[in-house]
């Protein structure tokens, strides 16, 4: 076996390389604020208002006409001595009257959401900078100086 042969040296073509910086835009994010929500609770003072009713009584006396006044012939109209009698006299009517008051409660209900939501706002911004630049330049016999770059 043959040992192997070495690499073959760089060929050279008696050419010139003209290298030249480029600004590169990037960018970096930083913190600038926070933001935060934070609930608590304040107490108010309300008023409501309430419609509540309540029974009154009337007293209504209703005369009867000459023409309808006749004689009463049931002999329990006026009640027996043990009815009248006692000590709170004859028969007795009952009425009882009833009013409304207010009764206040409080419930919870839900009346807004608010929530906190980032939006992005792209804008243009100019940058400027400095940057090397190389330039060749070319003198030929019979010719007048060249520049390149």
């Amino acid at each position: 076996m043959n040992p192997p042969e070495p690499p073959a040296a760089p060929a050279t073509d008696d050419a010139m390389t003209r290298s030249e910086q480029r600004l590169v835009a990037g960018t970096e994010v930083f913190e600038v604020g926070r933001a935060r929500l934070r609930k608590y609770v304040v107490t108010e003072d309300v008023q409501i208002t309430v419609q509540v009713r309540r029974e009154e009584l009337r007293l209504e006396r209703e005369p009867i006409a000459d023409g309808h006044r006749t004689p009463v012939e049931d002999p329990d109209v006026f009640g027996t001595l043990e009815e009248f009698g006692g000590p709170e006299g004859g028969v007795i009517f009952d009425v009882v009257l009833h009013e409304e008051r207010p009764v206040i409660t409080t419930e919870v209900v839900p009346v807004e959401r608010i929530r906190l939501s980032k939006i992005v706002q792209t804008e243009q911004h100019v940058a400027t900078g400095e940057v090397l630049k190389e330039r060749i330049e070319a003198d030929v016999p019979g010719r007048p100086p060249m520049t390149f770059g």
